[in-house]
């Protein structure tokens, strides 16, 4: 055979790899089309097969398309399971394939995109599959905190692959995905309870956000990365907030409407947004930089923290502080709800990931800050690098209607008008002891800002921190 003929028999076979199956949807590499820029995939282990077994050797390609090429104009590392080969099962050679292509992320220090579309482990090659299944859990584990991983949940997601979504720094569903460790039909006999939907992740926490189609799924992937990197500033850097008093001034207000306003072109990238709706995280860009934000949330619960909002704002620090993103926290909370079952080690862990963490926080309080809510949320003494608060916040140990019935109750009983003594006692308490000029003689405020220039503050306060060779 000469090399014409050796040149024709591998383009042969590529042009079999690259097939599309009768009646199949979305491909495994119309999907990486999707992500990389025109021309800049470059596929890896394309001819890759199973190793012979007693139950024969299969001509068809490996269930999973692993490569790399540009998003956007960088290098990214990707791979993608095709359930037209074998219902993209996990085999010894597919687990290679995904741990070869991650390896290269590694080396690279690039990022790595995983399309989830498989139903399980290849059953017939036994311990050898399951042996692959583990080296790419492992080493999705691995890189948690070091290279960025997002994952798209596309099609079914079973068993044990169904622990990367947790492993990713940012996970996106399709609506008509599955995401499941157990059987969702055995779940549901057993214990009554919905599982494995996407509607279901999303409210876990477990997916970021859920969409429509497969092109809105790797726009998603985009904006993560857009969101994640340093751009051009485009938004005024003196830019001011006046519509942030009125905001505020609303009874059980969104604070997402706040962060809008402070973040460049008001957008925010959500993480977990239909998980612990009493606190909001995300990745914003003040001035062309790229800050986690976590803020409590008034309109849920009225922004009180609970396991969960704990749980969601420690993953979320954790994950900011892997990357040495700056971190944003707006206050505004009366502290921690009363909660059957609560766990304290979860709330614990919040104010863990604050105290432990050395990238540059900066904190404002906006409104209420009591109690251990307050220290919890990143106050001047438990990590916070600048501690800011408006005019209207109230900080203390109590909330001033508890704080003042406390301290005041044996004058309240004496009083004549008890009503009218204990209101009088509440708004003293919020003028004094509650008041954020008390915490700023004290020096755990670093200042008292006008709302107005909210926006300003924050940059000319995260500048501080952002001069060459201090972050």
């Amino acid at each position: 055979m000469n090399a014409q003929e050796k040149s024709a028999r591998i383009e042969a076979l590529r042009a079999q790899i690259e097939r599309k199956p009768a009646g199949a949807g979305i491909t495994a590499r119309e999907r990486l089309a999707l992500l990389f820029d025109e021309g800049s995939f470059v596929e890896v282990g394309a001819f890759v097969r199973q190793r012979p077994t007693e139950f024969g050797v299969s001509e068809d390609p490996e269930g999973v398309v692993t490569g790399y090429g540009a998003v956007d104009g960088v290098l990214v590392f990707a791979f993608a399971q095709d359930p037209a080969v074998n219902k993209g099962a996990v085999s010894e050679m597919h687990a290679r394939k995904i741990k070869t292509v991650i390896e290269m992320a590694i080396k690279a220090d690039a990022p790595v995109v995983s399309f989830l579309d498989s139903c399980g482990l290849r059953l017939g090659e036994g311990i050898d599959a399951l042996a692959g299944y583990g080296e790419i859990l492992s080493l999705c584990s691995e890189i948690q905190g070091v290279i960025p991983h997002v994952c798209v949940v596309s099609g079914v997601c079973a068993g044990a692959m169904s622990f990367l979504p947790a492993f990713a720094d940012y996970t996106v569903m399709l609506k008509n995905a599955e995401l499941f460790l157990s059987a969702p039909s055995v779940v549901q006999a057993r214990f009554g309870q919905k599982t494995g939907d996407a509607a279901s992740a999303y409210e876990s926490g477990l997916a970021s956000l859920v969409c429509d189609t497969d092109a809105d799924a790797v726009a998603a992937v985009k904006a993560f990365f857009t969101a994640f990197g340093a751009e051009d500033p485009t938004d005024d850097v003196n830019r001011l907030t006046p519509a942030i008093e009125d905001l505020i001034s609303l009874e059980n207000y969104d604070v997402s409407d706040v962060i809008a306003q402070i973040a460049d072109n008001g957008i925010c990238l959500e993480f977990m947004g239909g998980y612990a709706k009493n606190i909001v995280t995300g990745l914003i860009h003040l001035d062309g930089t790229p800050c986690g934000v976590i803020a409590n949330n008034p309109a849920e619960e009225n922004g009180n923290l609970n396991s969960a909002a704990c749980d969601k704002a420690a993953k979320f620090m954790e994950f900011c502080d892997s990357y040495d993103i700056p971190v944003i926290t707006l206050v505004d909370t009366d502290g921690f709800a009363p909660e059957v079952g609560a766990n304290i080690s979860e709330s614990a862990r919040l104010l863990a990931a604050y105290a432990s963490s050395d990238g540059v926080k900066i904190t404002l309080i906006t409104g209420r800050a009591y109690g251990a809510g307050y220290l919890s949320m990143g106050a001047k003494h438990t990590g916070a690098d600048v501690v800011l608060a408006y005019p209207t916040a109230s900080i203390a140990a109590l909330p001033a209607d508890t704080g003042a019935v406390f301290l005041g109750d044996k004058k309240i009983a004496a009083s004549d008008d008890p009503i009218a003594t204990r209101e009088e006692l509440i708004a003293s308490y919020g003028e004094t002891l509650a008041s954020p000029l008390q915490a700023a003689r004290r020096g755990y405020v670093d200042d008292i800002v006008d709302i107005v220039t909210t926006r300003q503050l924050l940059i000319s306060s995260l500048n501080l921190f952002l001069q060459e060779g201090d972050c």
